[in-house]
């Protein structure tokens, strides 16, 4: 996928899949695991993570609530929104 900038590309699926990938490295959780905290199997996520399907916005809102990690950021890379310790860190 090479070296893509996190907000640059907005909603490119590429895009998206390396802020997705970049926020669960971050969460220091494999694939299972942060899949199982959105109640989903890591086949699934990983289908978002690597680009094979687009992430629909039910997803995007779990991933809300459940990490803390805002729509505008998931789809679009505002990070003006994020925690403190992810935005520090991307």
């Amino acid at each position: 996928m090479g070296s893509i900038v996190l907000e640059d590309q907005e909603d490119a699926r590429e895009a998206v899949c390396a802020r997705l990938t970049r926020i669960r490295e971050l969460s220091g959780l494999n694939k299972k695991e942060f899949s199982a905290r959105l109640d989903m199997s890591p086949q699934a996520w990983g289908d978002y993570e690597n680009g094979r399907r687009d992430l629909p916005l039910p997803v995007a809102k779990k991933l809300r609530k459940v990490y803390s990690i805002p729509l505008e950021f998931t789809y679009f890379g505002n990070r003006s929104d994020l925690p403190h310790r992810i935005a520090t860190e991307l």
